[in-house]
């Protein structure tokens, strides 16, 4: 059984997730602002105005002055983002940018790629704005989930635009690709059509879902669909030299067994750094809590009457920065509970329990992890056996 985890002290915001737009051109089967129990999407305006914009940067100024913080992240997030227009975006930018002038923002983004544009990345390049992109897999996957509202593919307008993101003149301008996992595409295919386009960095998502809503393949909890996808990509991504990009969720399991303690938000127990700011100017945690219940990630606060401070101080915002107490006993007890951090919030929610239950991938993350783990300790060993002999001055050889 792990030694108890001490309670988290409360960190400041570092990164603010923007929903500078409420809607989005696409109609994806899994998106969980506009398929799932929450749809307060519906009550909020279209764009978030500059009036709205020029309070945040105030209220993010504030909240970097009172914690001595010199450089912060503004997602620009949705819906689609980029469906407001270069213009409208530039304007955001600036009105944000002074009215906050005493820390440094780092801009960055999510698209589902098809408003990308020459355009939007000139505009990218005069901001430093760096765009992450949603996208599944080659055309079959693509279409199975990501179509328009009208049912049409995106596939055509999301390789132009990964065609602009992977170009020179988009260098360091590119965040990476953000692919559902889908279980009826093969996984070295997926991987290997991702990979051809040399992204920086793929963060391969498990399907948003909890116990009373059990992703595709997750009918029983003991099954492990996810990690036997995932270790094939594994297989393949770890035996390349040199390793040709990252992949978030093999890096972070491997940072957290050789006793990193910092990580993204799906693992390990570090506090939650980051809040979400709705299009009106609403405070609120997580937004992929909108998968389990309405209202889930609300906090009740709002930029024009509270500051980020007041959130910090919310019940649901302190349960994020200290994870440990929100884990139920089968969780502390595990031995791999350092590494998983119990799982993904939302993957843990049922109604009869709340958040207190193990994730609904627990079998699929203890498979992952012992593999991926089994297999960085082997190779150690061998490394740490190699550097023995050859410090014995060869006399083993």
């Amino acid at each position: 059984m792990p030694d108890a985890a001490p309670e988290a002290a409360t960190q400041p915001f570092r990164s603010f997730i923007c929903k500078v737009a409420s809607r989005c051109n696409l109609d994806c089967d899994y998106c969980y602002v506009y398929r799932h129990a929450d749809q307060s999407w519906r009550s909020q305006p279209t764009r978030m105005s500059l009036e709205t914009a020029a309070q945040l940067g105030r209220r993010i100024n504030e909240h970097a002055r009172e914690h001595g913080l010199e450089r912060v992240d503004f997602i620009l997030h949705g819906g689609e983002p980029l469906l407001l227009g270069v213009d409208y975006l530039r304007a955001l930018c600036e009105t944000v940018t002074r009215a906050a002038p005493d820390v440094r923002i780092r801009w960055n983004g999510q698209t589902n790629g098809t408003p990308y544009t020459e355009e939007v990345l000139e505009f990218c390049r005069e901001w430093e704005v760096s765009f992450g992109l949603s996208m599944d897999g080659p055309r079959a996957v693509n279409d199975r989930h990501r179509l328009d509202h009208a049912g049409r593919s995106s596939f055509a307008q999301v390789e132009r635009c990964i065609g602009l993101l992977s170009s020179p003149e988009a260098r360091g301008l590119w965040g990476g690709i953000l692919a559902v996992i889908d279980l009826e595409a093969d996984p070295v295919e997926t991987y290997s059509y991702l990979r051809s386009f040399d992204p920086p960095s793929i963060d391969f998502l498990l399907p948003l879902g909890h116990h009373d809503l059990r992703p595709p393949g997750k009918e029983r909890l003991d099954v492990t669909p996810y990690a036997d996808w995932l270790l094939r990509v594994f297989e393949m991504w770890y035996g390349e030299r040199p390793q040709p990009l990252r992949i978030r969720r093999f890096r972070d399991i491997i940072a957290l067994y050789l006793g990193a303690t910092d990580s993204s938000e799906e693992w390990g127990l570090q506090p939650v750094d980051f809040i979400v700011v709705e299009t009106n100017g609403e405070i609120q945690a997580v937004d992929t809590l909108k998968v389990t219940y309405p209202g889930a990630c609300e906090l009740g606060l709002n930029i024009f009457d509270d500051s980020f401070d007041t959130a910090l101080r919310s019940p649901l915002v302190r349960s994020r920065q200290n994870n440990w107490g929100t884990l139920g006993e089968t969780c502390r007890e595990c031995e791999l509970v350092r590494i998983c951090g119990g799982g993904y919030f939302p993957h843990r929610y049922s109604r009869q329990n709340g958040f207190r239950n193990e994730s609904v991938y627990c079998a699929d993350l203890k498979k992952l992890i012992r593999v991926v783990t089994g297999t960085v300790g082997k190779d150690l060993r061998r490394l740490a056996k190699r550097v023995e002999v050859e410090s014995d001055g060869g006399k083993a050889r």
